[in-house]
């Protein structure tokens, strides 16, 4: 979505320095505004009752629809992903305005509180587990870039039938193919992006070279990106810290980014189908500017601020590599037979921090390898079953950058059979349920852990290894109920499990009692031993779907007695209490007409804690669990296919839950005080392509990023968390198919 006019006026991206408010608001009322007379009106409208099909959810090798599922799918579609990667590359950032229930992005590269429904999310790449389970570092959420996706299926809540830690719900990234493209298509694609404020720093681009098609029975994808990132400046026109939340990760800013992808299918037999993925994804920041860090204070609402200089030591970053090979059979035994073989190998450097004692630069390695199997069969011509097992292996271990250990390598296998049924009961009832068995043993050496998180005066100690063992059955059942063709109930019930943090327990373990540094500490020890965590997750929904509008309503609930938070800093320790959350989620889409669609989501959650040990949920869940309420809304106008325009406003609420001033208690209970954010958008054709430009941010809006807010660590030196959330921002890009 771009005028001419505006794109010529943009070239070298000079309309960066002059564009201020009055324009970016006449262009979007132009594009806005345009009467549906004013130019040939689309042939047909989008069909919003036709569904699409989702494999995650169920584990069912032919797919269902979200009409078929006793619980809450969102799909991203990769037109929607276009749309919104006018306007942000962050994944993150994507996920919160399309997916009610999930946190707001950071803006940095972790997502770190970035949770769904105030849990742990999964994150897979065409099903391959992103999430390091031994030690969660919580930057899987930058393992890949968006020009790689064809679709996002988010599975909102826990799910017993997937495994590996997904109490909070799964986000599966399903990377391009070919399949059903008839010969070749090329795309090609050129963006840049920048601020009004010291244009020349905060400039950056974007390169994207896709190819896919089929030729008979063989079908390839290959999809290649690169984006470099200058300078973030907040609405003041100050610049934001590239390294703030220091510890955490690394920022997104001064940044170079690197994707390829690639995807090969081949029909062996009518039946039988094979598939060889890749996706490698390379991220490094070369900062010039570092935190302030005397600044920073959410009371009064200032955040931290930047000076000149790189931060201290190796430049941060991640790097991740892929490796499926899939093998399916659609006349099995009765059945569907499908298999995937999956390796992965990632690597992430942290931030320099002073939150370890002495100060340091840690990193993780983790390396991963895995096989998932599942047969989808009917079963006496009464149901529909689908079982299987999953088996990994992975080997994770945190070493400080100078040479010491934070973390030993830990050896974790895990081995998870599944059996799901499916039983229709008459023309309008249908019956889920089904049973997972979690086996995971951890082998921990003998280590000591010198980057400790603490009195810097207490010896570590030796912690002596062993073995962990954990032995889980889940379980999951749900109902649906059509009342009528276009409009359902459901209500759902599924178990998440997953194993505490090991590494983090290994690292910050500071009790004298536990840490005497002379004989050391076994792992059996209940101090070090951390007992795994069963949520429970239940779920009330309706769902609508017409030719012209679909709308649902959820209302969900999920306890456990053994929920993970952090204390207060300096240790920053992990607890483990008694709680329970809630919320409501809506969604609405309403095609007016065939050129004008408006839409949104809203949720709100909430969480309570156990923190004296009687039972009671006497307290609230920090910010860094429970996102504050969110509204977004949108609208579309399209008139022809030549060109389209977007708005969309985002409105994060209050949340007022914590009466301690603002740097004292554990660590999330800040207060967060909400924020509007307008975004407009569109595209238009030229030439052989299309023109587009998003403006994010449209009223410059200085704001502090929830999870900036909530931190809770601005007395803690070193802080720099009190991180301000990107001003206005410009992007345009020229993109060719052919």
């Amino acid at each position: 979505m771009t005028g001419k006019g505006m794109a010529a006026d943009s070239m070298g991206f000079r309309f960066a320095r002059s564009l201020r408010l009055p324009a970016a608001v006449v262009l979007g009322a132009g594009l806005l505004s345009a009467a549906p007379g004013s130019a040939p009106a689309q042939e047909a409208s989008q069909d919003l009752a036709v569904e699409p099909v989702t494999v995650t959810a169920t584990r069912m090798t032919q797919g269902r629809p979200t009409s078929a599922i006793p619980g809450s799918v969102t799909v991203i579609t990769e037109e929607e992903i276009e749309e919104q990667t006018r306007t942000t590359s962050d994944l993150g950032q994507i996920l919160s305005t399309l997916v009610p229930g999930m946190g707001q992005s950071s803006q940095n590269m972790t997502n770190f509180g970035q949770n769904l429904r105030g849990r742990d999310l999964l994150v897979l790449i065409d099903g391959v587990p992103q999430t390091a389970q031994l030690r969660q570092v919580d930057k899987h959420l930058r393992s890949i870039a968006p020009e790689a996706i064809e679709r996002i299926e988010v599975i909102r809540g826990g799910n017993a039938t997937y495994g590996f830690g997904a109490t909070g719900g799964i986000v599966n990234f399903i990377t391009k193919s070919g399949q059903g493209v008839d010969g070749d298509e090329l795309q090609t694609s050129f963006g840049l992006t920048g601020q009004p404020e010291d244009s020349d720093e905060s400039f950056g681009f974007r390169l994207y070279q896709g190819l896919r098609g089929s030729k008979g029975d063989f079908d390839y994808s290959v999809n290649a990106s690169a984006r470099t990132t200058g300078l973030f400046h907040d609405g003041d026109g100050d610049v934001i810290p590239p390294n703030g939340f220091s510890g955490q990760g690394a920022g997104l800013a001064q940044s170079r980014e690197f994707n390829i992808q690639t995807k090969m299918g081949y029909q062996l037999t009518p039946d039988q189908r094979m598939r060889l993925s890749l996706n490698y994804y390379d991220q490094r920041q070369d900062a010039r500017y570092r935190a302030d860090r005397t600044t920073g204070d959410t009371a009064t609402g200032a955040p931290t601020q930047a000076v000149p200089g790189g931060p201290p030591g190796q430049n941060p970053g991640t790097e991740n590599l892929n490796l499926s090979l899939d093998y399916t059979h659609s006349d099995f035994l009765g059945g569907t037979l499908s298999s995937q073989a999956y390796y992965q190998d990632y690597e992430t450097e942290f931030s320099f921090t002073a939150s370890f004692l002495p100060p340091g630069q840690s990193g993780l390695r983790s390396e991963k390898t895995g096989f998932r199997l599942a047969h989808d069969r009917p079963v006496f011509g009464l149901a529909n079953a689908v079982y299987g097992v999953d088996i990994s292996r992975e080997e994770t271990a945190q070493p400080i950058l100078d040479g010491r250990t934070s973390i030993a390598e830990l050896d974790q296998t895990s081995y998870g059979p599944f059996l799901q049924l499916e039983v229709p009961l008459g023309a309008n009832w249908m019956v889920k349920g089904g049973v997972r068995h979690e086996r995971i043993g951890v082998d921990v050496p003998t280590f000591r852990s010198e980057g400790l998180i603490g009195d810097p005066n207490t010896d570590p100690g030796t912690i002596r290894g062993g073995e962990l063992d954990y032995d889980q059955t889940v379980f999951n059942a749900g109902i649906i109920h059509n009342l009528t063709d276009r409009q359902d109930v459901f209500f759902g019930f599924s178990q998440g499990f997953s194993v505490a943090d090991v590494g983090r327990v290994l690292r910050t373990l500071s009790d004298p009692d536990v840490r005497n540094g002379v004989d050391g500490v076994d792992i059996s020890a209940e101090a070090v031993d951390p007992e795994a965590q069963v949520v429970n997750n239940f779920e009330l929904g309706w769902r609508a779907r017409f030719s012209n509008w679909r709308a649902s309503l959820t209302a969900f609930m999920s306890t456990s007695d053994l929920g993970t938070s952090f204390g207060s800093p300096p240790e920053v320790e992990l607890l483990r209490r008694k709680e329970r959350v809630y919320g409501v989620e809506a969604t609405g889409d309403w095609q007016i007409n065939p050129a004008w669609r408006l839409g949104g989501n809203a949720s709100w959650q909430e969480g309570r804690v156990d923190t004296d040990g009687d039972g009671d949920l006497d307290s609230y869940l920090p910010g860094t669990r429970i996102a504050p309420p969110e509204a977004n809304l949108y609208t579309e106008y399209s008139p022809t296919e030549r060109w389209s325009a977007r708005a969309q406003v985002k409105h994060v609420f209050d949340r007022n839950r914590f009466d301690g001033p603002f740097g004292s208690g554990p660590l999330g209970e800040g207060n967060v005080s909400g924020y509007t954010i307008l975004d407009l958008s569109g595209e238009v054709a030229a030439g052989p392509g299309r023109f587009r430009l998003g403006i994010a941010n449209v009223t410059d809006r200085k704001f502090i990023t929830p999870l900036g807010q909530s931190f809770n660590f601005s007395n803690f030196p070193g802080s720099a968390s009190v991180v301000a959330g990107r001003g206005r921002t410009y992007t345009l890009e020229y993109s060719v198919t052919y």
